[in-house]
C-alpha cells in the first residue's frame, strides 16, 4: 500500500496555500510528509504544484478541476495498488491514528474516519478494486466524495475522543491559528 498526500486543492477559504504555510518552524504538508513516514516507507503527493517537500514523486491531475475525488483517482491510476491518502492540511494525523485506520480496516473497501458524526473521506484507504466505478462516477460529473462513499458501502472507522483534535482540517485562517495553538500546547 502507498500512502498518497491530497495537495490538489485551490486553498480559496485560506486565501493562499495552505500546504505550505509554516506551522512550528515547518510547512503544513512537511508534518504531514513526517507523520505519515511513521509508517511508511514512501510519500507521493496528488496535486498540480511542482513546489512541494522532497517526496516519492508528484502525481499530476488526470483531469484538473475534480476536487479530492479527482485526485484519489488520479493516485489509484499511478500508484495500481491500494493507497492510503491524508489531506495535505492534517498536519496532527500521527503515526497512532494511521496505524489504527489499519488495524481497523476492512479487506477491498474504502475505510475512512468518523468522528461523531462527521466523515473525513481524505483520511483512510482506497482500493485499487474501485478505480472503474470511481472514474464512472467523475465521468457522471458527481463529484461529492459521500455520495460515492454511501455508493460503495463504505467502512467508516469510528475514533475515540483522543483522535480529535487530530483531526483538524485547515482551510481557513481560523482554522490555522487554531492549528498554532495545539501545536504550542503540544510542545
Amino acid at each position: 500500500m502507498q500512502a498518497v498526500i491530497l495537495a490538489g486543492g485551490k486553498s480559496s477559504r485560506m486565501g493562499q496555500d495552505k500546504a505550505s504555510m509554516i506551522l512550528g518552524g515547518k510547512t503544513v504538508i512537511q508534518h504531514v510528509i513526517d507523520n505519515l513516514l511513521f509508517v511508511f516507507e514512501e510519500i507521493f503527493i496528488s496535486g498540480n504544484h511542482n513546489n512541494y517537500p522532497i517526496s516519492k514523486g508528484i502525481i499530476k491531475d488526470v483531469t484538473t478541476q475534480k476536487g479530492p475525488i479527482g485526485g484519489i483517482r488520479s493516485a489509484l491510476e499511478f500508484c495500481q495498488e491500494d493507497i492510503f491518502v491524508c489531506s495535505c492540511d492534517m498536519p496532527f494525523v500521527s503515526s497512532d491514528l494511521i496505524k489504527n485506520i489499519l488495524q481497523k480496516k476492512i479487506e477491498n473497501r474504502i475505510n475512512v474516519v468518523r468522528f461523531g458524526e462527521k466523515l473525513y473521506p481524505v483520511l483512510g484507504i482506497y482500493p485499487f478494486s474501485i478505480l472503474t466505478d470511481l472514474k464512472k462516477t467523475i465521468e457522471s460529473g458527481n463529484l461529492r466524495m459521500i455520495s460515492f462513499l454511501e455508493q460503495q458501502n463504505a467502512h467508516y472507522i469510528d475514533l475515540e475522543d483522543s483522535f480529535e483534535h487530530q483531526l483538524l482540517n485547515i482551510n481557513t485562517p481560523e482554522n490555522f491559528r487554531n492549528a498554532e495553538i495545539i501545536f504550542n500546547n503540544n510542545l
